[in-house]
C-alpha cells in the first residue's frame, strides 16, 4: 500500500499542540514533516509537561505530539540560517506555523513573501482567534478557549459551576480542522497547480464542534443550555434517560429513547406520569432520579445482561485500566511502540485512520533538536546567503518534470490586496465539481459529509422513502424547526435529498447510476450491512476503479464489539473518557456534546480528502476507515501516552477547580465576586505577587504546582471571590498571564469579538424557510467558507436528478 501522501514535504514552523497535531497527522498520512525549531532549545512544546513527565529532556507531551518528523534547527533571525529555510519552503509542499498574526511577517516568511519563492506552495496558519479582531492577539491557550467559547457550560450537572473539558479540545479539535484545509488545498493544486492559504483559529474551531447546539440557540429564541440535576447528566439538550448511573458496583451508561422499554422492564411507573416524548425532556430530572435509584439495586453486568437482549442502548463505565485491558480495545491494535535514541521504547496511540484496510502504524520517535540539520542541509543543497528562485514546485512524488505540460498558475491575491472576510466563490472552492454519495445518518457520516460540501464538493443524500435519516427526527430539548430537529437542520445543510428504497430493484438501478460516477462514497451503518445491500467498497470498486470511498463503524470492522450500537455517549462510556472532567468526587462526566460523532466525522474527512489527493497525483481511488472508538482513544493520545508510561497510573482529578487531571496549579476555573476568571499554566508565585495572595508565595518550586494542587487551588479559588472577574483581568493580562473571562453563548454572541469572525450565517430551505447556524471554519485564501443552502426536505431532488441520470454518457467522469 502507498500512504495518500508520500513524496509530500511539509514544513512545520508550529509548536505546542494544535498546529503540530495537524502535522501529525500528515505524517501518519505518509508526509515527510520537518519542523524548524530553535537551536539548543528547540521548541517551547518540549518544556509544556503533564505531570512533570520527560523523556530525553523533553516533555512527554511533545513526544506524542511530534513523532514520525524531522528536526532542523535554525535561528530565523540569523540571516544564513534564513536564507537556507527559504530553499526549503521552495522545494515544499506545505508550510505550517502557528504564531500570533504579524509575527511571521515581521520574519520575512509571511504569506505574500513565501508564495513569491514558491507559488504552489500550501501556507497554514493557526490562529487563536482569527486574523482580526479584538481578541487577535489574545493568547491563544485551550482552557482560555474553552471559558470564551461557552463550551464549559454544557458539562456537568444544573449545580455546577462552569465545567471544563478535561482534555485539551480546542487544539486537538482545531488541529483536525487544519489538517482538513491542507488536504483540501492539496486536492485543489492537483486540479490547477494552485498553492493557496489555509487559516483556522482555535475559538472558530470550537464553536464549530458546538454547531448542533449553537443551532438550536439561535434559532430558538436565544434559550441557554439548562444541564440536568442529576450526577451523571450528559446532555444540555437531551431528555431522560441520556446520562450515567452509578450501580451496585460501578456505573452504567444510557442513550437516548428506550425509556418505554426501561419502565418497563424496572416496573418504576414512569410512562403513567410522563406518557409522551416531549415530557420526558421537561420531566427528566425526576425520570433520572427514579432510575437511579432502582440501577442502585444491581452489578452493572446484571444489568447489561438484562438490558442489551432488549435492544435497549447501554453500555460499562471503564476507567483507562479497564478501558485498554477490555477485548474491544486490544483488537483495535491502537497501541504502537516508538524507538527513543537510547533504544528504550515508547508507547504511545496510532493513527486513527485506516488506508486500503491497513492499520497506519510508525516507530519514528520525536526528534531531538536540530537532530536532522546536517542531513537536510546536504539533501537539499542549502547554502548560506542564497535565496532560492520560486523554482522546484514539488507535486505528489517529487518535482515536476521539465517536460510536465500542467499549466500553472500564480497563486491568487493576498487577503491584504482583497480585503479580509469575503466569501469564496463556489467554482473556487477546493473540492468544486467532486461528487458525493453519502448514505450515512445521524451525525458521525453527515459532519463529514457537510465538511466536504462547504469545501465545495456536491453532496447527494440517499434516505429512505417517507422517514428519511433517522436524523430528521432526533430533537434536541423539544426544538423543531420546519417540521424537524434542528440537528439535522444544523448538519445537513448544503445538500441535496435523493429517496431511495435499497431493497427495491428499481431504486438501485437509479443509485446506482449516481455511484458509477461518484468521486466519493461513504456509509456508516454497522459492518456488514453494505455488503447485504450490496454497495460495500468491493462492489462499488468494481463499478468505479477510481473511487474514494469512507466507512464510519462504531468498534471497529472486527473484534466482539462489533456489532454493538455506535452511539456518542456509549463510546465515551466505554474509551475512559468520562474520567477526564468534573473534580475529583464528581464520579464519571460525560462531555455534554456528541464530541466522539465529530471527531469520527473529522477523521473519516481527513482519511477521503488524503485519497482525493492520492487520486489527484497518482490516478489511485483508495477505501478510508474510522471508528467511534479509535477515534475517541485517538483524541486522548496525550492522556493515554501519559497512562501508557507512567506505572499505568489512573488519571488524578483535584478536588478544586478542576480542569486537566494532568496537569498542576492553577490551571482552571475560578469563581470571582462577580462572575467566573479561567486561569492556564503559570507560576505560582508570580501569581501570588501580583494578586496579593501572600499565601502562593509559599509554593517556590515549579513541582509544587502538580504535587501540592488541591491545596494552592483551594487557596487561590478563597482569594479570588474578594474581586471582580475585571479587576483580575485588568491586573493580569498586562503581566502576560493567560487568562479569560468566562462566557456563557449569550455573552459570547454580544461580543466585538465574536461578531469579527462572522461566524454565523443564515441559510434557506427550498420552501423558503430561513434559519441560523454556524458556518465552516476554516478559511481559503483569506475567505470564508459559506453556502446559502439550507438543508433538503427528503427526497426534493429526486425529479432533478432522475432527468440528470437520464442524460448520464456510459463512460463516468474521471477527476
Amino acid at each position: 500500500m502507498s500512504l495518500p501522501l508520500s513524496g509530500l514535504l511539509v514544513i512545520e514552523f508550529s509548536q505546542f499542540l494544535a498546529a503540530p497535531s495537524a502535522g501529525l497527522r500528515l505524517a501518519d498520512l505518509g508526509a515527510r514533516v520537518i519542523k524548524i525549531e530553535r537551536p539548543g532549545t528547540g521548541e517551547a512544546g518540549r518544556q509544556i509537561a503533564i505531570k512533570n513527565l520527560f523523556v530525553e529532556g523533553s516533555s512527554l507531551v511533545f513526544h506524542t505530539i511530534n513523532r514520525n518528523k524531522e528536526s532542523y534547527a535554525a535561528d530565523l533571525k540569523n540571516p544564513d540560517d534564513l536564507a537556507r529555510v527559504k530553499q526549503l519552503l521552495a522545494q515544499a509542499d506545505v508550510m505550517t506555523h502557528n504564531f500570533r498574526p504579524g509575527i511571521m511577517e515581521k520574519i520575512g516568511l509571511g504569506y505574500d513573501a513565501v508564495r513569491v519563492l514558491n507559488p504552489r506552495l500550501i501556507y497554514g496558519v493557526v490562529t487563536g482567534y482569527g486574523p482580526t479582531g479584538p481578541w487577535a492577539s489574545k493568547p491563544g491557550q485551550d482552557l482560555l478557549i474553552q471559558s470564551m467559547s461557552g463550551l464549559t457550560y454544557l458539562s456537568g450537572t444544573s449545580a455546577d459551576g462552569p465545567t471544563p473539558f478535561g482534555i485539551a479540545v480546542a487544539d486537538i479539535i482545531c488541529g483536525s480542522h487544519f489538517a482538513q484545509g491542507l488536504l483540501a488545498a492539496l486536492v485543489r493544486r492537483g486540479r490547477t497547480g494552485q498553492g493557496a492559504l489555509v487559516e483556522v483559529s482555535l475559538l472558530e474551531s470550537v464553536l464549530d464542534i458546538q454547531f448542533e447546539l449553537l443551532t438550536t440557540h439561535l434559532n430558538d429564541g436565544g434559550q441557554l443550555p439548562r444541564r440536568g440535576a442529576a450526577r451523571g447528566t450528559a446532555h444540555a439538550y437531551l431528555s431522560a434517560p441520556y446520562g450515567i448511573y452509578q450501580t451496585q458496583d460501578g456505573h452504567l451508561a444510557l442513550a437516548m429513547g428506550n425509556l418505554d422499554k426501561l419502565d418497563a422492564t424496572l416496573n418504576l411507573g414512569i410512562l403513567a406520569d410522563y406518557p409522551t416524548a416531549s415530557s420526558w425532556f421537561d420531566g427528566r430530572d425526576d425520570i433520572a432520579a427514579r432510575l437511579a435509584a432502582a440501577l442502585r439495586e444491581h452489578p452493572t453486568a446484571a444489568w447489561l445482561a438484562k438490558l442489551e437482549p432488549l435492544g435497549i442502548w447501554c453500555a460499562e463505565v471503564l476507567n483507562y485500566q479497564r478501558a485498554t485491558s477490555s477485548p474491544g480495545y486490544e483488537v483495535l491494535g491502537m497501541q504502537q511502540l516508538v524507538k527513543l535514541a537510547d533504544g528504550q521504547q515508547l508507547a504511545t496511540t496510532r493513527c486513527p485512520i485506516r488506508i486500503d484496510g491497513a492499520k497506519l502504524y510508525s516507530d519514528k520517535a520525536a526528534p531531538m533538536p536540530g537532530q536532522d540539520t546536517a542531513a537536510i542541509q546536504t539533501e537539499f543543497g542549502l547554502l548560506a546567503g542564497v535565496t532560492s528562485p520560486p523554482s522546484p514546485l514539488s507535486c505528489g512524488e517529487g518535482e515536476l518534470a521539465l517536460e510536465s505540460t500542467l499549466e500553472l498558475e500564480t497563486s491568487p491575491p493576498s487577503p491584504q490586496e482583497r480585503g479580509l472576510g469575503g466569501e469564496v466563490d463556489a467554482r473556487a472552492k477546493p473540492l468544486a465539481d467532486l461528487l458525493v454519495v453519502d448514505f450515512s445518518q445521524f451525525l458521525s457520516g453527515p459532519s463529514a459529509a457537510l465538511r466536504l460540501a462547504d469545501l465545495g464538493a456536491r453532496v447527494i443524500k440517499i434516505e429512505r422513502p417517507e422517514t428519511g435519516d433517522i436524523c430528521r427526527h432526533l430533537y434536541t430539548s423539544n426544538v423543531i424547526m420546519n417540521g424537524e430537529s434542528s440537528v439535522f437542520h444544523a448538519i445537513n445543510r448544503n445538500k441535496e435529498s435523493f429517496a431511495a428504497d435499497l431493497k427495491n430493484a428499481a431504486d438501485r438501478a437509479q443509485v446506482w447510476e449516481l455511484v458509477r460516477r461518484a468521486d466519493v462514497v461513504m456509509h456508516n451503518y454497522r459492518p456488514g450491512v453494505m455488503e447485504r445491500l450490496g454497495f460495500d467498497y468491493a462492489s462499488v470498486k468494481a463499478q468505479n476503479p477510481n473511487v474514494v470511498y469512507g466507512e464510519i463503524s462504531g468498534y471497529g470492522p472486527e473484534g466482539p464489539w462489533r456489532d454493538k450500537p455506535g452511539q456518542d455517549l456509549l463510546l465515551q462510556a466505554v474509551s475512559g473518557l468520562t474520567w477526564l472532567s468534573g473534580n475529583a468526587d464528581a464520579g464519571p462526566v460525560p462531555l455534554g456534546l456528541s464530541i466522539v460523532d465529530m471527531l469520527a466525522g473529522a477523521h473519516l474527512a481527513q482519511g477521503l480528502l488524503a485519497c482525493l489527493v492520492r487520486r489527484s497525483t497518482r490516478g489511485e481511488g483508495g477505501l478510508a476507515q474510522v471508528s467511534m472508538l479509535e477515534s475517541a482513544f485517538d483524541f486522548q493520545f496525550e492522556t493515554l501516552t501519559t497512562f501508557f508510561n507512567d506505572g499505568g497510573a489512573l488519571p488524578q482529578r483535584t478536588a478544586h477547580n478542576s480542569a486537566h487531571s494532568y496537569l498542576g496549579a492553577p490551571y482552571g476555573i475560578y469563581q470571582t465576586s462577580n462572575g467566573f476568571l479561567a486561569l492556564a499554566m503559570g507560576s505560582i508565585p508570580v501569581l501570588g505577587r501580583l494578586l496579593g495572595c501572600e499565601s502562593l508565595l509559599s509554593y517556590p518550586e515549579p513541582a509544587q504546582a502538580f504535587t501540592q494542587r488541591d491545596e494552592i487551588k483551594a487557596t487561590l479559588a478563597e482569594h479570588l471571590k474578594t474581586g471582580t472577574t475585571e479587576a483580575w483581568l485588568a491586573i493580569l493580562e498586562p503581566a502576560d498571564i493567560w487568562c479569560a473571562n468566562v462566557l456563557s453563548w449569550d455573552r459570547l454572541l454580544a461580543h466585538e469579538g465574536f461578531a469579527a469572525l462572522n461566524m454565523v450565517q443564515e441559510v434557506t430551505m427550498a420552501d423558503g424557510y430561513a434559519y441560523r447556524t454556524t458556518r465552516c471554519p476554516i478559511r481559503l485564501d483569506g475567505e470564508l467558507l459559506t453556502s446559502p443552502v439550507g438543508s433538503p426536505q427528503l427526497g426534493q431532488n429526486n425529479a432533478a436528478i432522475l432527468a440528470e441520470i437520464a442524460t448520464f454518457q456510459p463512460a463516468r467522469h474521471d477527476a
